[in-house]
């Protein structure tokens, strides 16, 4: 027997169940812990997005977009206020990785090196605009930071010197992110699976049986 197929409200309240609402501070927690180790050490990474894509996994797209913005909100407020404008490319980054979780791409290694890859792309490109046009090229938050300059330096290009460094940084920080959220979806209990939003698509990852 099919299911009724939901509108676009009525997918969107099933997401923001009692239960998926209980799940945003945890991912959002579990994203402040990486984002603000990474800013404090300055390493050329984020891991800022972990619990935002099992969020996406778990509870759906909206919910995982929220998740994002407050990531970002968070990170601007006890680490760095430079994570604020980025809190748009947080959002765009979770809707992408909703829509191709909820697909059924993320129940694959080579589905979800395609999420990987299209998470990269948005994140290069949306956080460039900003780097660029509101930094001016350079943040200062990641150690990516002094190549980009040295590349501005070099090529007299700000343009391809901020995509550059934030396409090989994003590879690095989102391969890490995705591999570590994969291997946290893999151990969650099917019958765990069961208790969220239908619109996920969650009955694909029951069904799912490898």
């Amino acid at each position: 027997m099919s299911k009724k197929k939901m509108t676009f409200t009525e997918g969107i309240k099933a997401q923001f169940s009692t239960k998926s609402l209980v799940l945003i501070p945890i991912a959002v927690g579990i994203n402040l812990i990486g984002g603000t180790l990474c800013s404090a050490l300055k390493l050329p990474l984020f891991l800022d997005m972990i619990g935002t894509i099992v969020v996406a996994c778990l509870s759906g797209i909206w919910v995982s977009a929220l998740c994002g913005l407050l990531t970002n909100i968070f990170l601007a407020l006890a680490a760095n206020p430079v994570y604020l404008p980025y809190s748009i490319v947080s959002v765009l980054c979770a809707v992408v990785t909703g829509y191709m979780v909820r697909a059924g791409l993320f129940r694959k290694v080579w589905g979800a090196v395609l999420t990987w890859l299209a998470c990269t792309l948005t994140n290069t490109v949306s956080a460039s605009v900003i780097t660029i046009f509101v930094y001016g090229g350079a943040t200062g938050v990641t150690g990516t930071s002094v190549l980009t300059a040295s590349l501005i330096v070099a090529t007299k290009n700000i343009i391809t010197s901020v995509l550059s460094t934030s396409m090989l940084e994003n590879l690095i920080d989102k391969g890490i992110t995705f591999l570590i959220a994969y291997v946290i979806m893999q151990k969650i209990p099917k019958r765990f699976l069961s208790q969220y939003a239908p619109d996920r698509g969650g009955d694909d990852w029951e069904d799912d049986e490898d």
